[in-house]
């Protein structure tokens, strides 16, 4: 899973600047001001999740696994590294050397708490 949100998820329904670009934002659909051209999204990565999850019956844990290891996988980045000299830790896992980037959510999916390299975010 993944998602193109752009600056104006979470703002709400109304007009918003995407770059020099005007963005009407109804719901869940983000279109240029005045037309019926698609923008981007504006759907967030757990909204994404607990829709995964829904619309397949899989698992709270195989639809976080679809957002979390499986796109690390795809890059990559699930193991340690090193590229140009640069050593860098597993994403995508909870391991000890891993970078500890993690979010926690409740039954429902929704977020609670959010850490970025070890320091609380949100």
């Amino acid at each position: 899973l993944v998602t193109d949100a752009m600056s104006a998820m979470g703002l709400g329904d109304g007009t918003h600047a995407l770059g020099d670009m005007s963005v009407s934002i109804l719901g869940d659909r983000a279109t240029l001001t005045g037309t019926d051209t698609l923008a981007g999204s504006v759907v967030s990565m757990d909204t994404c999740v607990r829709r995964f999850q829904k619309f397949t019956g899989c698992s709270i844990g195989e639809a976080l696994l679809c957002a979390t290891l499986h796109p690390a996988n795809v890059l990559n980045r699930s193991v340690k590294r090193e590229r140009h000299g640069v050593v860098e830790a597993p994403i995508g896992v909870l391991e000890v050397g891993a970078r500890a980037d993690l979010c926690v959510v409740t039954d429902e999916l929704d977020v609670v708490a959010t850490w970025v390299h070890g320091r609380v975010a949100y």
